[in-house]
């Protein structure tokens, strides 16, 4: 009986000294580009009173830890403003990636789980106006074929929402995605010296 009541007693303080670790809410990722230069702003607010003491936060691009901060916002912007270099975007080959922020508390040094992720499409490339307005992609939504009007495609990536590279088209323009879950992805279309990110839903 003893053993019983010792084991309940355990179980409800883990819960309620992990349970009480709030995540941060409200991530917002702003990303824009001025010749030639990239800039971005990465803002969070603060989590609500917790039953454990802030302490700061842990910025990941995709599951890799960038780095630990107390601020809540990250940011590289015009005039030298910012607590972050430019380089915070070249993370992978590809450019890509997905950003979230946990809560650090004090005492149990543990991490808040995340409530909200943020998608950086890599760096900003210059795309002409008539590039963009000639580029097409149908049927979007899709049943799972693509058809993309579009010259010269070298490659184009396909990316499920967690990050993950699902599959690399090469020199193709049109695309079966009928084996693939339903719900959202992204295509990463290289085409010349111009990279175009589309979402696509598949139905």
């Amino acid at each position: 009986m003893k053993k019983i009541i010792f084991t309940v007693v355990l179980f409800l303080l883990i819960t309620q000294t992990y349970g009480q670790l709030n995540p941060i809410t409200n991530l917002n990722w702003e990303h824009w580009y001025n010749c030639p230069n990239n800039y971005f702003r990465l803002t969070w607010n603060t989590p609500d009173i917790s039953q454990d003491t802030l302490i700061g936060y842990n910025v990941y691009r995709n599951n890799d830890l960038y780095r630990f901060q107390s601020d809540t916002i990250l940011n590289h912007e015009e005039n030298g403003i910012g607590n972050c270099p430019e380089n915070f975007l070249e993370y992978n080959s590809y450019g890509d990636f997905w950003i979230h922020v946990t809560a650090v508390y004090d005492s149990t040094k543990i991490e808040s789980e995340y409530a909200d992720s943020v998608y950086n499409e890599g760096t900003i490339i210059f795309i002409s106006e008539k590039e963009q307005r000639n580029f097409r992609l149908f049927p979007n939504p899709t049943t799972g074929k693509l058809v993309l009007d579009i010259q010269n495609v070298d490659k184009i990536v396909l990316i499920n929402e967690q990050g993950e590279i699902i599959q690399i088209f090469k020199n193709e323009n049109q695309l079966d995605l009928s084996h693939l879950p339903k719900g959202i992805y992204l295509l990463k279309i290289y085409a010349e010296d111009n990279i175009i990110t589309k979402k696509i839903i598949l139905e």
